[in-house]
């Protein structure tokens, strides 16, 4: 095997007494200096490999939180993308990198040997030590992927003690494997923070048997539609065609839309949060 096989066997990255049970030293300098492979202190990796999961394996511990999230694939809205690492609870780093976010908390053998942690307990330090949004965006698309099941967070979730774990409870309630992707999970969690829990994501809509499509999330009682609006699918001009057809179908079927585009709820989340208030106060 050469170096970039033994590191992609590795998980992508490996400490020096790890590597140097397939390659010598040797080999492993040549390849950093040839440009195939990384150092940093005593852990090489492969070229593009999680920084996180780098920054783990030379600290001893897992990349965790929002850098785990990441690893999996699972959906993130904007926020802080430092480098996260979960360390041992008694460990001290004082060599850590200004920018890697410590973490302290047990870890499994095969999460230190992974260098990240499992998705279970991903979404369980998410829903506990994160935003509402990152909770329901990480916690939502690992349900959708069945990276996890609901019952074993809903299990972990109650055998939760010591600071946060109430709020691991009542956020475990509000996941939601419909949500197809960080915006409508951010967008729920605007709604969700100001008390209003009758919107439910991806509602199928017909009027007189006609379809008329799939919205992000309805209020189905109240006729109040939300669809977030991305530009890299609605930004054609067929896409808009099609939307603006589906939105006075709505009209006309008696549903009040609302359209919100992702820098409004990333980032004008109050004005969001009122204009849907206005509505549902209309509808009433």
């Amino acid at each position: 095997m050469d170096v970039v096989e033994v590191l992609r066997a590795l998980g992508g990255t490996a400490r020096l007494r790890d590597a140097r049970r397939h390659l010598t030293r040797r080999e492993l300098e040549g390849a950093v200096k040839a440009g195939i492979i990384d150092r940093r202190g005593r852990t090489y990796h492969l070229r593009g490999s999680d920084i996180a999961i780098v920054e783990a394996r030379e600290l001893g511990g897992a990349a965790s939180h929002r850098s785990a999230a990441a690893a999996y694939g699972m959906a993130l809205p904007p926020g802080d993308d430092r480098p996260s690492v979960r360390i041992p609870p008694k460990a001290r780093r004082s060599g850590a990198r200004r920018l890697v976010r410590l973490r302290y908390g047990f870890l499994s053998r095969s999460e230190l040997e992974r260098g990240v942690t499992s998705p279970l307990r991903t979404v369980l330090d998410c829903l506990r030590d994160l935003s509402l949004r990152e909770a329901l965006s990480v916690g939502d698309s690992a349900l959708r992927k069945q990276l996890v099941q609901f019952d074993e967070l809903v299990a972990a979730a109650a055998a939760a003690r010591g600071p946060g774990s109430a709020i691991v409870r009542r956020r475990v309630s509000m996941l939601d494997a419909r949500a197809a992707n960080a915006f409508e999970s951010s967008c729920r969690a605007i709604l969700l923070e100001a008390g209003v829990t009758t919107f439910r994501p991806q509602v199928t809509i017909r009027h007189n048997d006609q379809w008329i499509g799939r919205v992000d999330l309805a209020d189905v009682a109240a006729r109040v539609v939300i669809e977030c609006d991305g530009w890299e699918t609605h930004g054609t001009r067929g896409g808009w065609t099609k939307d603006a057809r589906r939105h006075t179908l709505l009209v006309a079927a008696g549903w009040r839309p609302l359209r919100f585009t992702w820098e409004e709820v990333m980032f004008e989340s109050e004005w969001v949060r009122d204009r849907v208030l206005e509505t549902l106060d209309l509808a009433a």
